[in-house]
């Protein structure tokens, strides 16, 4: 996060607001003026976060985290399963 009183719980909090109050790409601040700007709050459509650019790589590692964290979901489940059906 960047700006006067920047934190973690604001910058994921203004978001969270931008994804769902815009269909607009969110790209971040793109001036260095915005640690300076005391009404920058005011400008609520871009986070206050340094701009950045999502590749395609990105979009591809973050599918795979997904899917392995969904394999090891299915794998604990189907484990309670099992545990459940043989205590019974």
């Amino acid at each position: 996060g960047v700006g006067p009183g920047a934190s973690t719980e604001s910058l994921l909090s203004a978001v969270a607001s931008a994804l769902h109050t815009s269909s607009a790409p969110i790209t971040g601040q793109n001036s260095a003026a915005v640690e300076k700007n005391p009404g920058i709050w005011l400008n609520t459509s871009q986070p206050l976060c340094k701009a950045f650019v999502v590749t395609d790589d990105d979009i591809r590692k973050q599918e795979e985290r997904v899917q392995q964290v969904r394999k090891k979901l299915e794998e604990a489940l189907m484990a309670d399963i099992l545990s459940r059906t043989s205590d019974s």
